[in-house]
């Protein structure tokens, strides 16, 4: 749960929780294709792989720890790997910093309380949430901030907490989760506009899209499922996936065959089959799993173990927590770096950013992981 609630936002979420139902069992018996689902199996997949494969992690080795400002929230490596970039949640600021040197390059004030991004046009834009808190007098929008001079192009307004916001493959569309509008707020990424919000679901937040484009999944927290949004059909929900309760983040596979997300409340990572829309796979993790970035290869997963203070490397073939390392207090948000080479994670407290280096087993050897 978010640092520093007032009273009528926690009472909200207190009425939110308790609406929702006791969690669902799901089955790992041989999946049903379901008639609606993408028949991924029928289509071979032509994309060439670029990235290179990292090879088997024995361990992370932290080689910087950063000051942020307060509550750094979430961060994420732009696309050219140069700079990343953290949202400070309650120092109402995102900050802009240099992979290589780990210098602070700038701090820009955003006017309000900012929560997720991402970014389009190769990294020349960078989308914003702000949580829209009446404490600090600000309103529920997407800020848009250009990258190269770091000034806000544009502010969008979003529907009621906009949390999570992503990019379709294509450029052409943003994303935004209303946490407390049950909605998502689709923006047209040329125009820098609002096209439509289209309800989903009970506290909508993370947010992935098909490698394709042609499909968007969105975790209902409150719930116990993946909204599935045909972005091509106007951007309508078609079904939903069951998950288990509270999912909280989802991520896609290169190739567009496997979902992984996060389940918050029962500390799980599953894997679903995206061909048949079943759960495959599923690996306990730590104390409220909240943000996951996987690794180059598709191999592992590094998951935010929120209240266990550490850094959890789940092995997604096997489906098992191979070892977990110690961060600050309240690990919230992990980016991979495009190499390979590192995974930066930021904490709520004392305002940090961790950057490990990622060990990999010698060629020819398995590895043991550290724990």
């Amino acid at each position: 749960m978010r640092p520093g609630f007032s009273p009528l936002s926690l009472a909200v979420l207190l009425i939110i929780l308790a609406a929702c139902s006791t969690p669902k069992s799901t089955s790992l018996a041989a999946p049903t294709p379901s008639p609606s689902a993408p028949n991924l199996a029928s289509t071979p997949d032509t994309r060439t792989d670029t990235r290179p494969t990292g090879g088997t992690i024995t361990g992370l080795k932290l080689v910087k720890k950063l000051n942020v400002p307060a509550g750094p929230k979430s961060l994420r490596v732009l696309p050219d790997g140069k700079r990343v970039m953290t949202c400070n949640l309650y120092g109402y600021q995102v900050t802009f910093i240099d992979a290589q040197t780990y210098e602070i390059l700038r701090k820009v004030p955003v006017g309000g309380e900012p929560v997720e991004c991402t970014f389009t046009r190769g990294g020349k834009y960078a989308w914003v949430s702000l949580y829209g808190s009446e404490r600090v007098g600000a309103t529920s929008v997407v800020v848009v901030i250009d990258t190269e001079t770091y000034q806000i192009v544009t502010r969008i307004p979003a529907g009621r907490v906009p949390k999570v916001v992503a990019e379709s493959p294509d450029g052409k569309w943003v994303y935004a989760a209303n946490w407390l509008s049950e909605s998502i707020t689709v923006m047209d990424a040329e125009k820098l506009t609002r096209v439509k919000d289209v309800p989903v679901g009970r506290v909508p937040r993370g947010i992935c899209f098909a490698p394709d484009g042609k499909l968007a999944y969105v975790c209902i927290m409150g719930g116990h499922s993946l909204a599935v949004i045909d972005v091509e059909q106007g951007h309508q929900k078609v079904r939903d996936i069951e998950t288990g309760y509270n999912p909280r983040h989802v991520c896609v596979s290169q190739d567009g065959r496997l979902l992984y997300v996060a389940l918050n409340a029962s500390g799980t990572l599953i894997k679903i089959d995206r061909a048949t829309e079943t759960i495959i796979g599923r690996a306990k993790t730590g104390t409220q799993a909240r943000s996951t970035s996987l690794s180059i290869d598709d191999r592992y997963a590094f998951v935010c173990n929120y209240e266990d203070n550490n850094l959890g490397v789940v092995d997604l073939e096997q489906m098992k927590q191979l070892f977990t390392v110690k961060t600050d207090v309240h690990p919230i948000g992990v980016t991979t770096m495009p190499d390979g080479k590192y995974v930066w994670v930021s904490n709520y407290r004392p305002s940090t950013v961790y950057v490990f280096e990622i060990e990999y087993a010698a060629a020819g050897s398995t590895g043991v992981p550290n724990s």
